[in-house]
């Protein structure tokens, strides 16, 4: 049985510290206010009021040197607390209908390269489909 674990990092790894912010980014593909849901011992549940929330980058979701890969859901460049956040369902949708979207953006617009599409061209579409971010 072979085990293979590949660890990358995206164009942005999204920080406990960019929740903490309520971080809003240029590149931001959706939003999320899900609360920092870690398993650990002593861990201390952390949680958002009513109408907070941050923005997803776009860039986590493209990994370093390689430009013909998307990630999304629980694949997302991401801290180990951060992820705690960005792990669960609806985050995963609002990835994967982002990078659903960018990889045919990727095939129309730059020979495949995830890292060159129009940013704000893909932003629009989303809000079209009905996508929320700022």
């Amino acid at each position: 049985l072979l085990h293979l674990q590949v660890e990358f990092s995206g164009d942005y790894t999204f920080t406990f510290q960019d929740w903490l912010e309520r971080k809003t980014f240029e590149d931001e593909i959706g939003r999320n206010c899900y609360y920092i849901d870690v398993h650990k011992p002593g861990h201390k549940e952390t949680r958002y009021k009513k109408g907070e929330s941050h923005g997803i980058p776009y860039r986590c979701l493209t990994p370093k040197g390689m430009k013909n890969l998307l990630t999304a859901g629980r694949c997302i460049s991401t801290d180990e607390e951060a992820f705690g956040s960005l792990r669960v369902m609806p985050p995963c949708l609002v990835t994967g209908e982002a990078a659903g979207m960018a990889a045919v953006h990727a095939i129309k617009q730059t020979k495949n390269d995830v890292h060159k599409i129009d940013v704000g061209f893909l932003r629009k579409r989303l809000k079209e489909e009905g996508q929320y971010f700022l």
